[in-house]
């Protein structure tokens, strides 16, 4: 209907000469480009000033790549790290990783509809995260990594239904975890390690059974750890929490996680004993405990080759 709509709006709007001859092929391909042209350009300059945008608050480009390159004189597909997909020619891809950027992110990042992924790692960032992010609905991996993000991170961040790879670690963010991040339920890796988060670890991060990777070390997180983790997270291959307050007693259900490769929750406030199917993970390969209040006895029947590796990092635990 709505397509019925415009071609009715175009066709009235296109002179008497053009409707005699409306359905002639010659005319039709003249049609095309005089009345549609104007749309397609339109809508690919969205994504040009949200790039444009993104090159005016930046500060600082050590390289001057984007000075030289980002140039209106070429279509912004051929610009440095700007991939775009095919046919709609829309910004799909960005990647600027460790280029020794600075400045801050343009909120007019949002209006990049087909942008897939955004890395922006290893520069100078600051400012807050826009919470504009939120409005790219096809993001799949978000990489800001080590910069100098400050603020808390947006619930925005909550409704890209469709993100996979989530890194904010090694910035200055401040705040709680949104407990809105369970709608992400196609993310495979949470990294906000070397933060200042503080509260609570939602116990609906657990909850998302796609999860491969949390990493949550070197925050001020605290509170306890949702007693069964079995059935949540099938898939879970590493858990890093150390660093951090957290307390209470290890969950038993941490044991049943078959997959899971690394278990840090060093250096937090841990009571109780260690639940012995830890020592049935045959896939386990690293597991830190250090400097928790830890009793009881691991028996490693299955993982018994990383005895050294496991004597270093349980010998300040009460074991």
């Amino acid at each position: 209907m709505n397509l019925i709509l415009f071609f009715t709006t175009t066709f009235s709007s296109c002179s008497l000469g053009e409707k005699m001859h409306f359905f002639s092929p010659y005319v039709l391909m003249l049609f095309w480009v005089h009345c549609f042209t104007p749309m397609v350009l339109s809508i690919n300059l969205v994504d040009e000033f949200a790039l444009i945008a993104l090159k005016s608050h930046i500060t600082y480009d050590s390289q001057g790549i984007l000075a030289t390159n980002w140039s209106t004189k070429s279509s912004y597909c051929n610009w440095y790290g700007i991939s775009c997909n095919a046919p709609q020619q829309r910004v799909s891809v960005i990647n600027l990783s460790s280029m020794g950027l600075e400045g801050t992110i343009a909120p007019q990042v949002g209006n990049l509809s087909f942008l897939v992924s955004l890395d922006l790692s290893n520069n100078y960032f600051h400012d807050s995260l826009p919470k504009d992010i939120g409005k790219c609905k096809e993001l799949q991996q978000l990489n800001l990594f080590n910069n100098k993000l400050v603020g808390g991170i947006p619930e925005a961040i909550c409704n890209l239904s469709k993100l996979e790879e989530l890194y904010l670690g090694n910035n200055q963010l401040i705040g709680e975890i949104p407990k809105k991040m369970n709608h992400l339920q196609n993310l495979k890796v949470l990294s906000f390690p070397m933060n200042n988060l503080t509260g609570s670890i939602p116990a609906t991060i657990f909850n998302i059974s796609s999860l491969l990777n949390i990493s949550l070390s070197n925050n001020n997180l605290s509170g306890s750890l949702p007693k069964d983790m079995r059935y949540a997270n099938p898939k879970l291959k590493e858990l890093n929490l150390s660093s951090n307050h957290l307390s209470g007693k290890i969950p038993t259900g941490l044991g049943q996680c078959i997959q899971l490769q690394v278990i840090s929750l060093a250096y937090n406030d841990f009571t109780g004993s260690i639940p012995s199917g830890i020592g049935n993970l045959v896939e386990l390969q690293r597991l830190s405990l250090l400097n928790n209040s830890l009793t009881g006895t691991l028996f490693l029947s299955s993982i018994s080759f990383f005895l050294f590796i496991l004597s270093l990092s349980l010998k300040l635990s009460k074991i």
